[in-house]
C-alpha cells in the first residue's frame, strides 16, 4: 500500500454477520445483585465467545447484552456462513449446560435469539484500526433480524441461506419490513444443519463426464492390489471444484471394499478422525464379524485384540489411544486382516486439511502395511504440497493424478444436463463456459443462478476469496494488483505498479512474490521462464474477478489511475489507457467524489476511448468499438469535443451491428451536436451517414458531392473515401460502371491510406460490383477481382467477404460453378465472423444470382425471401424494390406474370436508368401476356431506351431480351428473333454465358418460328 494511505487498509469482501441478543436481560437486572449479574453475563459472554471462535468467527464487539461476530475476517473461509449457523446452533445448545449451573446457583435461565445475515461488506484489515471491522447494510439487516428472532430462534437472510446451500434445513418467515431497509427481506428460520458434506452441497445426480484416463489408472490400481499384494499410496490433487471427490465416488463402485473419512478445516473432534471414520466404513462393508471369523485362530485373536484397543481410542473419538505407536500397530493388524479375501481401499478426502499427526499416521501405515493389498487414497488440494513438499515423495508404489479442467466439449455436456430450464438456455451456456473454465464446481453454480442474475455466487466467491486470504500479505496485495491490470497483462507493467505499494523489503521484490503466485497457479507464464518480458495471465477469470471485487474501491480507483500511467508510459495504446481512466472516474464516482481531479479524469478518458473505439471500427472490430465508443459517450460531456465524435462513431457501429434506429438516433444527436459547436467536418460524416438510412437528410449522392470538397480541403482521407464510395453506387444504380469505377478508384487509395477496414472493403465490393455489372469482360473482370484480392485481400476478412459475394457470381458466369459456391461460403461464414448485420442481406442476394446460373428455380426464391426479410429488419428499405423485382422476374419467366403487374409503374417510381430499365422490361412483357398490346409495346421500348444511357451490357442485353419477349407474345416472332440477336451481342460481348445461351436459343426458336409463318399453305406438307 501507498504510505499513509489507509483505504488500502480497507477491503472489499462477502462475510457472514451475527448478531446474538438475552431475552429479557431488563427482568434479569431487576432479579439479580449487580455482583451476580455481572458474573452471569461474564459467563454467558465467555460461552457465546467460545462457541463463535471455535468455529472460527471473530468477536467483533459487545452491545450490552449483544454479541457481534463476523465469520470472514481476518481470514476467509470457503464455508464461513455454514460456520457462522454451526456456531449459532451452538451458541442456543451450549446455553443448556450453562443454564442447568445457573439455575442451580442462582435460580435462573437464559435465553437468546440470533439474527444471520451474508453479504458484501467493507473490512479493516489493520488490526491496530480502533474501528468496527466491517459496515454496510449486511450488518444492519443481521441486527434487525436478530431483534425480530423469538427466543431461541436463529433467522437467517437469504444470502446466507443460498451461501451454506442444501446443509441448512429451515422454514419461511416470511418478508421482514426492516428498519432501515427499503424492501422486505425474505428471513427463513434454521431447523437444523448438516454437515457439509458434498453429497449434500454437489449434484452427483448428473451423469459422469470425462476423466477417462483418471479412471483408467485409478481402475489399474485395483488389478494390481489383486495380482501383487501390496500397499500402495495414491493422490488425487485437484483445484477446488474440479471433480477430486466425483471421480472417487465413480471409481468407489467397483471397490469391494472401502471406507471414506473426510478431514475438516474445524470441529471439535480428534486429530485422527478422518481415518476412523474410514476405518469404521470398512469394518462395516466386509461383516467385521464373518472377516475375522474366516481367519486362522491365532490371527483372529491378535485381530479382536487389535480391534477392542481401536475401539477404545480411535474409534471412540479419533483420537490415537492409549498411544500413536499403538494405534498405529493395532490399525496395521486389523486392516491386514481384513484385506486377507479382498483389496482394501482406505480413502481420506480433503487431505489438505490433515492435521500433522493425521498425515504422519498414515505414512507410517503404508510401511507397516507393506506386504497387504491396502491402498490409501488421498484426495487434496495443490496446496498440501505447501505444508508437505515432500508427500509421497521417494515412496515405492506411489502415485499422483493431477486433475485438470474439462475440455469446452466434455464442459459443454456437462452443462446441458445441468441446465434445466431451456428458455435461458443458450445464455447460460454460453456466459456459464466461458466463465467456468472447465470447473464443474463454478459451472454448477453459474448455471444455477444464471437465471436469477449475472453476478458470482456467493458460494464461489467464497471459496476463492478464501484461497486468496490464505495468501502470504504481500503475495495477496501482489494478485491485487495485477487483478487491476486485468485477466493478461505484461510482467513489466505489474512489476512498476506494483512498485507504487509499500515496499515489503528486499526479499519480498515483486519478482520473488510473483514465482509465489505462480506456483500457486493463481498467475500462470506463457512461457516455461518468467523474464522481464513475460506475458502472464490469471490462472482463473473467476480469481481474477475476486481479487479485483475485494480492493476497497478508493484502493481501485487508485490503482487504475497509476495503472493508466504505467501503460501510457509503456505505449499501450488509447484503449488500454482510457479504460483505466475509465474505471477510476466510475468507482470515484460511486463513492460521491466529484471533483475537478476527478473530472480531469472523465475527460481524458473520454478522448482516448473515442479515439480508440474510432480505431476499432476503422478495422471492423464492431463488438469492441461498441464497447469503447459507448463508453466514450457515456463519459463525454455535452459541448466537448469528442461528445458528437462519440456519438457518431458509436451511431455508424451500431448501424453496422443491425440496430438501425438506434444508429439513426445517435446519428441524429452527432449531427445536432457538430451544427452547434460549428464542427463542419462532424455534421458532414453524421449527414453523410444518415442518408443512407433516413431520405429526409437528401440524396446521398448529393450529400457526397456537397462533402467532398470539405473533406478534401481538411485532408480527411476516410470522408474522401465514404463520398466517393456514395457517389460511385449512385453511378452504379444508374448503370454507368465505367464512372463509378473512376470514383472508387479514387475511394481506395484514400481508405488505403486512411487505412480504413470497412471503407476499403466498401469499395472494393463496389468495384466488384462495376466488374460484374459493368463493360468490362467477364474474363477480364474475374482476374481483375483476383488481383485486388491478392493486393487487399491478405489478412482482410471484411474484405475477403464483401469482394468474394461478387467475384463468386462472375465465376458461376463462367462456368466455375464448384469454385463459385466456395467463395460464397466463404464469404458467409466472414461475414458472420465479422459482426455485419448487412451480410444477412447480401449473402443471400449474391447466393441467388450464382444460383441463377446453377441452381434452381426454388431455391432462388427462398434466398431471396431470406434477404427481403433480412432488409426488413435492417430497415434497409432502399433493397427491397429490387428484391421484388428480381422475384417477379423468376415467375415471370415461368409464366406468372402475376406479381410483375403488381410492381409499382415506373412512370411514376421514379427510378435511375439501370433500374428503370429492368423496372419496364418486366411490365412490358407482363402486359403482353395480359393482351395489353400498345402499352406491353411502350414499356418494352421505354426499358431498352433506359439501358442505352447505361453503359451495362447487363441491362442492355436484358432489356433487349425483355422486348424480345413481349414482341414475341405479340406474335411478332420476326422482329422478336431480331431483338434477341441484339442481347446475344450483348450478353456475348461482356462474355455472359448464361444470357449468351439464353439469348440464343429463343433467337433460334423464334427465327424457326418466324419462318414457318412465311411457309406458303401449299407447301406444309411436303418432305425433303
Amino acid at each position: 500500500m501507498a504510505a499513509g494511505d489507509t483505504a488500502t487498509a480497507e477491503e472489499r469482501r462477502v462475510v457472514t454477520v451475527l448478531f446474538c441478543d438475552l431475552v429479557g436481560s431488563t427482568a434479569l437486572s431487576g432479579r439479580l445483585d449487580p455482583e451476580t449479574l455481572r458474573t452471569v453475563t461474564l459467563r454467558y459472554f465467555a460461552l457465546m465467545r467460545a462457541r463463535i471462535e471455535e468455529h472460527g468467527g471473530t468477536v467483533e464487539k459487545f452491545i450490552g447484552d449483544a454479541v457481534m461476530a463476523v465469520f470472514g475476517v481476518p481470514v476467509r473461509h470457503e464455508d464461513d456462513a455454514h460456520r457462522a449457523l454451526a456456531a449459532a446452533r451452538g451458541m442456543v445448545t451450549g446455553l443448556d449446560g450453562l443454564n442447568a449451573e445457573l439455575a442451580r446457583e442462582h435460580g435462573v435461565r437464559l435465553a437468546v435469539r440470533i439474527g444471520v445475515n451474508t453479504g458484501e461488506v467493507v473490512v479493516s484489515v489493520d488490526p491496530a484500526a480502533r474501528q468496527a471491522l466491517v459496515s454496510g447494510e449486511v450488518v444492519n439487516i443481521g441486527a434487525r433480524l436478530e431483534q425480530h428472532a423469538g427466543a431461541g430462534d436463529i433467522l437467517i437472510g437469504p444470502a446466507t441461506l443460498h451461501a451454506a446451500g442444501p446443509s441448512a434445513v429451515t422454514e419461511s418467515a416470511g418478508a421482514l419490513s426492516l428498519k432501515g431497509v427499503g424492501v422486505p427481506v425474505p428471513a427463513h428460520r434454521l431447523v437444523a444443519l448438516h454437515e457439509d458434506d458434498p453429497e449434500r452441497v454437489r449434484r452427483f445426480d448428473t451423469p459422469f463426464i470425462g476423466r477417462a484416463q483418471e479412471m483408467a489408472e485409478l481402475r489399474l490400481l485395483l488389478r494390481k492390489l489383486e495380482t501383487d499384494p501390496r500397499s500402495h499410496l495414491v493422490t488425487v490433487y485437484g483445484e477446488a471444484g474440479l471433480g477430486k471427490t466425483r471421480l472417487l465416488r465413480e471409481w468407489l463402485r467397483d471397490c469391494p471394499a472401502y471406507g471414506e473419512g473426510r478431514c475438516r478445516p474445524y470441529g471439535e473432534t480428534g486429530s485422527l478422525s478422518p481415518l476412523a471414520e474410514a476405518v469404521r466404513q470398512v469394518l462395516a462393508a466386509v461383516g467385521e464379524e464373518a472377516a475375522l471369523t474366516a481367519l486362522p485362530a491365532p490371527e483372529r485373536t491378535e485381530a479382536e485384540q487389535a480391534l477392542r484397543l481401536l475401539r477404545a481410542g480411535l474409534l471412540a473419538d479419533g483420537t490415537p489411544s492409549p498411544s500413536a505407536d499403538d494405534t498405529l500397530m493395532a490399525l496395521a493388524c486389523l486392516l491386514d486382516a481384513l484385506a486377507r479375501e479382498r483389496p482394501v481401499v482406505v480413502v481420506l478426502d480433503d487431505c489438505h486439511w490433515a492435521s500433522g499427526p493425521l498425515l504422519d499416521m498414515a505414512d507410517r501405515l503404508l510401511d507397516e502395511l507393506d506386504r497387504s493389498p491396502v491402498a490409501l487414497v488421498c484426495v487434496a488440494r495443490p496446496e498440501l504440497l505447501e505444508s508437505r513438499p515432500g508427500w509421497g515423495s521417494g515412496r515405492m508404489r506411489s502415485a499422483s493424478l493431477l486433475l485438470t479442467p474439462l475440455t469446452r466439449e466434455e464442459a459443454a455436456a456437462l452443462a446441458d444436463e445441468l441446465v434445466e430450464v431451456a428458455a435461458h438456455r443458450q445464455g447460460v451456456l454460453e456466459g456459464a463456459l466461458d466463465r467456468a473454465e472447465g470447473n464443474p464446481l463454478y459451472l454448477e453454480h453459474l448455471t444455477a443462478m444464471a437465471a436469477e442474475c449475472d453476478d458470482l455466487p456467493l458460494t464461489v466467491h467464497a471459496l476463492l476469496g478464501a484461497r486468496i486470504d490464505a495468501l502470504p500479505p504481500e503475495e495477496r496485495t501482489l494478485l491485487q494488483v495485477a487483478a487491476v491490470l486485468g485477466r493478461e497483462f505484461q510482467r513489466a507493467d505489474l512489476t512498476e505498479l506494483a512498485g507504487a505499494e509499500e515496499p515489503a523489503g528486499p526479499a519480498d521484490s515483486p519478482g520473488g512474490l510473483l514465482r509465489g503466485l505462480v506456483r500457486r497457479r493463481l498467475i500462470e507464464a506463457a512461457g516455461r521462464t518468467l523474464s522481464t518480458r513475460s506475458v502472464l495471465r490469471f490462472g482463473s477469470a473467476l480469481v481474477q474477478e475476486t481479487a479485483y471485487r475485494g480492493m476497497a474501491k478508493k484502493v481501485r480507483a487508485r490503482r487504475h489511475e497509476h495503472a493508466a500511467r504505467v501503460l501510457a508510459d509503456h505505449d499501450a495504446g488509447d484503449a488500454a489507457v482510457g479504460s483505466h481512466l475509465a474505471r477510476a472516474h466510475r468507482l470515484l464516482s460511486e463513492l460521491g467524489v466529484h471533483d475537478d481531479d476527478s473530472d480531469a479524469l472523465r475527460a481524458r478518458a473520454a478522448g482516448l476511448l473515442t479515439r480508440a473505439g474510432a480505431a476499432a471500427l476503422a478495422r471492423s472490430d464492431l463488438p469492441w468499438a461498441d464497447d469503447l465508443l459507448t463508453q466514450a459517450r457515456e463519459l463525454a460531456a455535452p459541448g466537448e469535443p469528442f461528445a458528437g465524435e462519440a456519438a457518431r462513431r458509436l451511431g455508424e457501429t451500431k448501424v453496422a451491428r443491425g440496430e438501425p434506429e438506434r444508429g439513426r438516433e445517435l446519428l441524429a444527436e452527432a449531427l445536432g451536436a457538430a451544427d452547434r459547436t460549428g464542427d463542419r467536418l462532424g455534421a458532414a460524416h453524421a449527414r453523410l451517414a444518415l442518408t443512407a438510412l433516413d431520405p429526409r437528410h437528401g440524396s446521398a449522392a448529393e450529400v457526397a458531392e456537397a462533402a467532398l470538397p470539405l473533406f478534401t480541403g481538411a485532408g480527411d482521407d476516410q470522408g474522401i473515401a465514404r463520398a466517393c464510395v456514395r457517389i460511385a453506387q449512385d453511378r452504379q444504380r444508374r448503370g454507368l460502371h465505367a464512372e463509378a469505377e473512376e470514383s472508387l478508384r479514387r475511394a481506395l487509395d484514400h481508405a488505403d491510406r486512411a487505412d480504413a477496414e470497412p471503407e476499403r472493403a466498401l469499395a472494393l465490393g463496389a468495384v466488384g460490383i462495376s466488374l460484374w455489372r459493368g463493360p468490362t469482360p467477364v474474363a477480364r473482370a474475374v482476374a481483375r477481382c483476383e488481383e485486388l484480392l491478392t493486393a487487399h485481400g491478405a489478412g482482410r476478412p471484411t474484405v475477403r467477404a464483401t469482394l468474394g459475394c461478387p467475384l463468386a457470381v462472375l465465376l458461376a458466369l463462367q462456368g466455375r460453378n464448384e469454385e463459385a459456391h466456395e467463395r460464397l461460403a466463404e464469404a458467409a461464414r466472414l461475414a458472420r465472423g465479422l459482426g455485419y448485420a448487412e451480410s444477412a442481406l447480401f449473402v443471400p442476394l449474391f447466393a441467388a444470382e450464382v444460383e441463377a446460373v446453377t441452381g434452381t428455380t426454388a431455391r432462388r426464391l427462398a434466398l431471396l425471401e431470406e434477404a427481403a426479410r433480412a432488409g426488413r429488419e435492417l430497415g434497409a428499405t432502399g433493397a427491397l424494390p429490387g428484391i421484388a423485382r428480381e422475384r417477379a422476374r423468376i415467375l415471370l419467366d415461368g409464366g406468372e406474370p402475376a406479381e410483375a403487374l403488381a410492381l409499382p409503374d415506373p412512370e411514376r417510381a421514379g427510378l435511375p436508368p439501370a433500374e428503370s430499365a429492368d423496372a419496364y422490361g418486366l411490365r412490358g412483357r407482363a402486359l403482353a401476356l395480359a393482351g395489353e398490346g400498345d402499352p406491353a409495346r411502350v414499356c418494352a421500348d421505354r426499358a431498352v431506351a433506359a439501358a442505352g444511357a447505361t453503359d451495362s451490357p447487363v441491362v442492355r442485353g436484358t432489356a433487349a431480351l425483355d422486348l424480345a419477349h413481349t414482341l414475341r407474345a405479340l406474335g411478332l416472332s420476326a422482329d422478336a428473333a431480331r431483338e434477341a440477336g441484339t442481347a446475344l451481342g450483348h450478353f456475348a460481348a461482356k462474355g455472359h454465358r448464361p444470357g449468351t445461351d439464353r439469348a440464343s436459343a429463343f433467337a433460334d426458336e423464334n427465327t424457326a418460328t418466324a419462318r414457318g409463318a412465311d411457309r406458303p399453305a401449299g407447301r406444309e406438307g411436303r418432305t425433303g
